[in-house]
């Protein structure tokens, strides 16, 4: 069985199959290395597909207008009730993807399948909880020192640091004995 924010979707032959994506990046570059970046798990896809009667035809037309319907402009997200959305701790889904309702007149009856993809997995809502990571600085390895933008550099922001070459190193050390 299958229920939307209390509405029963009673379809025949019911069947609900899950997917995950586990996402990754490949960081190998051009070798044949496997290293791959995590980056982060997504939301739980349930695509749902069943039989509706043509005696039932207002199960049909209820299960448009539930994928339809928006709230402020986005498409509602529904508290699900399912043994497989359960199981997974999947509890607020929406609509996503094409709807289909295709006629079976040899058996007075429409095919139907949809999707509907998890809204606040677990991972996400983890990873609302922890605290913002403060951005790493990036500095240019080897001898560096801060510079400011000046007419011989103008593309330089203030405060960073960049690599001298070697006159510049003489002309330094030279400006430092100076001073």
């Amino acid at each position: 069985m299958l229920t939307l924010d209390g509405t029963q979707l009673l379809l025949k032959n019911l069947r609900i199959s899950v997917r995950q994506q586990l996402a990754g990046k490949d960081m190998s570059g051009q070798t044949s290395a496997t290293d791959q970046a995590e980056t982060g798990s997504k939301g739980k896809t349930l695509a749902v597909s069943g039989v509706v009667p043509f005696s039932s035809a207002g199960l049909l037309s209820r299960i448009f207008t539930l994928a339809e319907q928006q709230d402020n402009g986005a498409r509602h997200v529904y508290r699900i009730s399912n043994r497989t959305a359960e199981t997974l701790k999947i509890r607020q889904v929406k609509f996503q993807g094409a709807i289909r309702a295709d006629e079976q007149d040899s058996l007075r009856q429409w095919s139907v399948s949809f999707e509907l993809v998890e809204h606040l997995s677990v991972p996400e809502r983890v990873e609302q909880r922890q605290p913002d990571k403060p951005a790493a600085q990036q500095q240019a390895q080897g001898i560096t020192t801060p510079v400011t933008a000046s007419a011989e550099q103008p593309n330089v922001p203030p405060g960073t640091e960049v690599e001298l070459t070697g006159w510049q190193k003489t002309l330094k050390d030279f400006d430092n004995w100076l001073a």
